[in-house]
C-alpha cells in the first residue's frame, strides 16, 4: 500500500507513461488507462498521497474500492479513520477518473471485480482473516483454445497450411472426398492458470471455500490452483507469536494448499529475525524448480546469528505437499508452471 505511489510517479519517471495514456485525455472520459482495485480507503489515501507530494502523473488512473461489510472485519473491529474522501476538502486529481464501488455478493464473496465479458479473465476476491481487514485475490484465465495435433491431421491426409488452419479454426473439412471434422485431430482443450495471491492473514480458509462455490457452480472443474501467494511470516515453533499478530506459520500453508491441490506455493513475507538463505542453498532450490527463479544479486547481510530462511523451508517440506515450493525474495521472477491436464 505505501509503495503504490511511489509506484505510479516511477511509472512516469522510467519513460513507461507512453504504454498507458488513453488516446482521448478528456478530463471528463470516464475511462481510466489504469485501474487498481483494493479495499474501502485506497481511494482516499492515494488521492492524499498523489496530492500532498504534488505528484503530476502523465496518465489517468482510477481506485475501485471493494465495500466491506461486518462479516469482512475482525470482531469488534472499529474504523478508526474516516475512509470516505471529502470531495469539498480534497477533490479527485486531474489523473483521477471515477472508480466502482464494489459489493459483495450474499455469500460474501466479491465475484469478477474487473467486470470482464464470460470466457474471459476473471478476478474474484475474498476476505481473509487478520487483525485487520484483509483481501485476497483469485485470478482464474479463461480455457485454452484447442490445439492440433498435426501428426494425426496428416495421417488423415490433411496437407500442411490452409485447410489445417480451417480445421483449428473449427471447421470441417473435405479432402478427396473424405471429411475430417475438428474433433478428429483437435487436442482436449486445456483450462486457464489459476493464480490466487493472499495479503496478511493467519486463516485463508475462504479461499478454498469460494474454490468449492466455484466447482458446485462448474464454473471451474476442479478444485487446483497452479499457483499460490501466500505468507508464512513466522516457523511453527513461533504459532503462538504469529497467531497473535494475524499472522501465518508454514504448518498451517501447507495444509492449506494440500487441499486446494496447488501445484506451486510461493511463500512469502517473512519475520526480519530471518536471514536469506545463502547462495549456495538459493542455486540448489533454483535447481530444483527448474531454474524458474530468477534471484537479485545482493550482498550478504550481517547474520548477527539470526536463523535463515532454511528453517521455514524445511518445515514446508516436512508435509504432505508434492508440489513446488519457493521463497520469495525481492525482485524474484517466478514462471507460472504450464497446465498439461
Amino acid at each position: 500500500m505505501f509503495g503504490l505511489p511511489g509506484f505510479l510517479c516511477t511509472i512516469d519517471q522510467k519513460g513507461e507513461a507512453n504504454n498507458v495514456i488513453l488516446e482521448d485525455s478528456n478530463p471528463q472520459n470516464s475511462g481510466a488507462s489504469i485501474n487498481i482495485y483494493g479495499p474501502k480507503g485506497l481511494r482516499r489515501f492515494l488521492r492524499l498521497a498523489l496530492a500532498l507530494s504534488r505528484a503530476n502523473l502523465s496518465y489517468t488512473y482510477a481506485v475501485h474500492e471493494l465495500i466491506l461489510e461486518e462479516k469482512h472485519c475482525p470482531p469488534n473491529w472499529q474504523d478508526w479513520a474516516c475512509l470516505e474522501a471529502d470531495i469539498t476538502r480534497d477533490p479527485p486529481l486531474f489523473c483521477e477518473r471515477s472508480g466502482r464501488d464494489i459489493f459483495a455478493n450474499s455469500d460474501g464473496f466479491w465475484y469478477n471485480i474487473t467486470n470482464n465479458e464470460e470466457n474471459c479473465e476473471m478476478v474474484h476476491a475474498m476476505s481473509i482473516k487478520h487483525t485487520i481487514p484483509s483481501v485476497g485475490w483469485l485470478i482464474i484465465k479463461p480455457d485454452q483454445s484447442p490445439s492440433l495435433c498435426v501428426e494425426t491431421a496428416i495421417k488423415l491426409g490433411v496437407p500442411k497450411g490452409r485447410l489445417m488452419g480451417e480445421l483449428k479454426r473449427g471447421n470441417t473439412i473435405v479432402i478427396d472426398g473424405k471429411t475430417v471434422r475438428p474433433e478428429d485431430v483437435l487436442k482436449p482443450r486445456l483450462r486457464g492458470h489459476r493464480i490466487a495471491i493472499m495479503g496478511d492473514t493467519y486463516d485463508s480458509s475462504e479461499l478454498l471455500r469460494l474454490m468449492q462455490v466455484l466447482h458446485t457452480a462448474n464454473q471451474i472443474t476442479s478444485i487446483t490452483l497452479d499457483t499460490l501467494v501466500h505468507e508464512a511470516t513466522l516457523d511453527d515453533s513461533l504459532y503462538e507469536d504469529a497467531l497473535s499478530k494475524g499472522h501465518s506459520v508454514p504448518s498451517v500453508v501447507m495444509k492449506l494448499a494440500c487441499q486446494l491441490n496447488v501445484r506451486q506455493l510461493v511463500l512469502t513475507h517473512f519475520s526480519h529475525r530471518y536471514d536469506r538463505i545463502d547462495s549456495s542453498d538459493e542455486n540448489t532450490i533454483k535447481n530444483k524448480i527448474g531454474e524458474q527463479a530468477i534471484y537479485s544479486n545482493k550482498s550478504k547481510s550481517d547474520k548477527k546469528n539470526k536463523p535463515s530462511l532454511q528453517i521455514i523451508l524445511d518445515q514446508a517440506k516436512s508435509t504432505d505437499f508434492s508440489g513446488d515450493i519457493i521463497l520469495a525474495d525481492d525482485q524474484l521472477l517466478v514462471k507460472i508452471p504450464p497446465v498439461t491436464q
